[in-house]
């Protein structure tokens, strides 16, 4: 039960890299998630759409601005 309590602090402990990298996954699996529910199942009606090409590049910028913010905007 210790050691689980050990790789509990380790991973959320602010002063660890694997915090980094606990988050990093958070981040990675919540915006596979958000990409997948936008995704246009057909391809070339999507490419004549500029409002669809124009949310998916927002939203490219949005989680893009969120990783680095979410990795490396805490302040200990």
């Amino acid at each position: 039960m210790d050691a689980l309590s050990e790789l509990t602090q380790l991973i959320f402990s602010p002063n660890s890299v694997w915090s980094v990298v606990a988050r990093g996954a958070i981040w990675f699996v919540i915006a596979i998630a958000i990409v997948v529910m936008t995704d246009t199942a057909d391809p070339y009606s999507s490419t004549n759409n500029f409002k669809s090409n124009l949310g998916l590049f927002l939203l490219f910028i949005v989680m893009g601005s969120g990783l680095v913010y979410f990795l490396f905007g805490y302040t200990a």
